[in-house]
């Protein structure tokens, strides 16, 4: 059984990254025929579940024998209609997820397999963010409706300032002004428009501005979204990447250290330093080519380059996605573990499975694929 208050704030506060609310999709595209014809899953009790990247306890790491330390969950609200009620959940690749997942859905694993294959897809991504979901799906031959990738309501409030602020820029060449003399409510309307599940007609001056049209056009503002999407994330995210560099080396330990724990402890601190430069560097390139066919645009009006860089980019979401995944992982869960509030010490065997555990995820990998 859930905690009832986290069940209950995940249709408002979660972010993004960490959940897949397919239930709250369910409920507001209730009559979307897109959804029904192109479903995320398809058992349709499952396409209801709410999925969740979460981070195990000390008392949940015996349920996986691979030692991760997160987890995918699926969760099934006891009611619908009052996530209050809380929800019973399965974590993937816990012992005899299959044969529970098959009993909770009344159905046999040979009419899950596609399912299942999914599942351990989103198993095998460090988030849930929809740009980095979509694209690793579209590998997998996999459509889903546009109504699963949308932004969390509570990242889309905190997005909403930078958005306007990256959107102006374009706006004012729609219009035919310059930037800083259009209206900051059409700013805001625009920028509303775009972060919304569907690119509706508001956007129409910026389609006409791109010269694109129906299912291209679509495509290409997902693109952009997801663009602005990650270069939030990120600059939400650097600041606090390097106060985990020089944070390590105040925590206070306790316990015995030898010789040998105090090396490894050494060796670890500068191994996650490194890889998480290397990270950063590497979102940082990526998000370059946006900034370097955005401006190009916005000097020159070099239209039809910008619109097929949105059109061919979104690719660079995989390694975007698994980027930004692992260092926003590691960045929320230091600033909740030493809280300011909180006394900055520490066990030194916790200390050693935290560090074990971030260069285990900054490490680079390698996605499998799976051909239906």
């Amino acid at each position: 059984m859930s905690g009832v208050r986290s069940l209950a704030a995940l249709t408002n506060t979660a972010s993004t990254s960490r959940v897949l609310n397919l239930h709250l999709v369910a409920v507001e595209f209730a009559d979307d025929l897109a959804r029904v014809s192109s479903p995320f899953f398809f058992d349709t009790l499952l396409n209801r579940a709410i999925i969740i990247k979460h981070r195990l306890r000390s008392d949940e790491t015996y349920l996986l024998s691979d030692g991760t330390a997160v987890a995918t969950k699926i969760m099934f609200p006891l009611d619908r209609a009052d996530l209050k009620a809380g929800g019973r959940s399965i974590l993937v690749n816990q012992m005899g997820w299959r044969a529970t997942l098959c009993d909770v859905l009344g159905a046999t694993e040979a009419e899950l397999q596609k399912d299942f294959e999914i599942l351990e897809m989103l198993n095998e991504l460090p988030s849930l963010d929809p740009f980095l979901v979509r694209e690793q799906l579209r590998r997998y031959h996999h459509h889903p409706a546009d109504c699963y990738f949308a932004i969390s309501p509570a990242d889309n409030a905190r997005m909403q300032t930078f958005t306007s602020n990256e959107m102006a820029p374009l706006i004012a060449i729609a219009f035919g002004s310059k930037v800083g003399t259009i209206p900051p409510e059409l700013v805001k309307k625009l920028a509303d428009a775009l972060l919304s599940t569907n690119a509706d007609s508001r956007l129409d001056p910026l389609r006409i501005t791109l010269g694109l049209e129906g299912e291209k056009f679509t495509q290409g503002i997902f693109s952009w979204k997801g663009f602005i999407y990650y270069k939030w994330q990120f600059s939400e995210t650097f600041h606090k990447l390097t106060r985990i560099s020089s944070e390590m080396d105040s925590i206070k330990i306790k316990g015995r250290m030898d010789k040998n724990i105090r090396e490894e402890i050494d060796d670890l601190k500068k191994s996650i330093r490194g890889r998480i430069r290397d990270s950063a560097k590497s979102c940082q390139q990526v998000l370059s080519l946006y900034d370097d066919a955005f401006r190009d645009l916005v000097d020159k009006g070099n239209t039809a380059a910008f619109r097929k860089f949105l059109l061919d980019a979104p690719v660079l979401f995989i390694e975007l996605g698994h980027s930004m995944g692992i260092i926003s992982h590691i960045s929320s869960f230091w600033a909740y573990r030493f809280n300011k509030e909180k006394e900055a010490n520490i066990e030194v065997l916790e200390f050693l499975d935290i560090l074990r555990e971030f260069e285990n995820g900054l490490a680079p990998k390698r996605a499998t694929m799976v051909t239906w």
